[in-house]
């Protein structure tokens, strides 16, 4: 495994909680200034989390305002999900079905506990208290329940293409390009939000966002509908991005797609993951199934996004 990976699987594998978060950060900054970068905390104060901890804070290595293009991962990690998270970026309307099943599948489950315990007692009154009490409980459970420890891809996988990256690009490119290790990615987004308003240039510069690329033979890239028109990006993308003997990058600019990360908190994005196949679902990402790191997947990030850097140059 990629000894960024290891190092992070080891020591950092949980980072939801604000110690856990803390801790990584520390690191995190080290490394990038051992590179030679000049990394900082961005704090946001104006955002308020559900366990009473005031704003977010991102790991930004490089210049925000002087920068041509912005690198992103989200760093953090969420909650273990009651039922396996599953994208489909090429296809909207089966993501959405599959995400309207968890609150069904918690209503009818809610519904048919009550009545199994109402029932035997002979209490139907008792039945819609306890129906509200384990709709609550579900509730609780995405704020207090336990941490996911199934990391590696999501997004693990992110960071360590970004410090990667980060690491292998020249001296004489770095300052077009701006990393951002985001806080909150999988909490609404908050720490993209957070940056976007602390730095209001960054509305018209390409974002580019790494997220679940640890497995999958398909490096799928996928702009946003504002980043289609721009020819000098797609273009640059299609110059940088190579494929391999066992790997494919496809650049889709046609058709509805939909990637629920960061990317969606910058109009001039681009979103990169990668897919595996699955009948009757199209290209999939299982964010929770993976405990091996694809160092193929990585390899052709880092040369991809090394030349993208490059490419801004002059």
């Amino acid at each position: 495994m990629n000894d960024f990976a290891a190092r992070i699987m080891r020591e950092f594998p949980v980072r939801r909680k604000t110690k856990e978060k803390e801790r990584f950060r520390t690191w995190l900054v080290w490394e990038l200034k051992q590179m030679g970068y000049d990394a900082f905390l961005q704090h946001d104060t104006s955002a308020l989390s559900l366990s009473g901890i005031t704003g977010n804070t991102n790991v930004v290595a490089g210049d925000p305002e002087k920068a041509k293009v912005f690198f992103t991962a989200h760093y953090d990690t969420g909650v273990r999900e009651l039922f396996p998270p599953l994208i489909c970026p090429t296809r909207p309307l089966t993501y959405v079905l599959y995400q309207v099943l968890s609150p069904v599948a918690l209503l009818v489950g809610s519904f048919l506990l009550s009545f199994a315990v109402s029932f035997p007692l002979n209490m139907p009154r008792l039945m819609l208290p306890l129906f509200l009490l384990f709709i609550l409980a579900a509730l609780v459970y995405r704020w207090k329940g336990p941490s996911e420890q199934q990391t590696l891809n999501d997004n693990t996988s992110g960071v360590v293409t970004l410090l990667e990256t980060a690491k292998a690009i020249s001296p004489r490119y770095r300052g077009e390009v701006c990393f951002l290790f985001l806080d909150d990615g999988v909490s609404g987004m908050r720490g993209a939000k957070g940056f976007r308003r602390k730095y209001p240039s960054c509305k018209e510069k390409s974002v580019i966002n790494i997220d679940s690329v640890a497995e999958g033979d398909e490096i799928l890239i996928l702009p946003s509908k504002y980043s289609r028109w721009n020819d000098s990006l797609l273009g640059a993308i299609t110059e940088s991005f190579s494929n391999s003997e066992k790997k494919t990058c496809y650049l889709k600019t046609d058709g509805l797609t939909y990637y629920p990360s960061d990317n969606r908190s910058f109009r001039y994005s681009v979103s990169i993951c990668a897919t595996g196949k699955i009948a009757g679902f199209g290209r999939c990402i299982r964010p929770r199934r993976t405990k091996e790191l694809d160092d193929e997947n990585i390899a052709i990030l880092r040369c991809g996004l090394s030349k993208l850097a490059a490419a801004y140059h002059g």
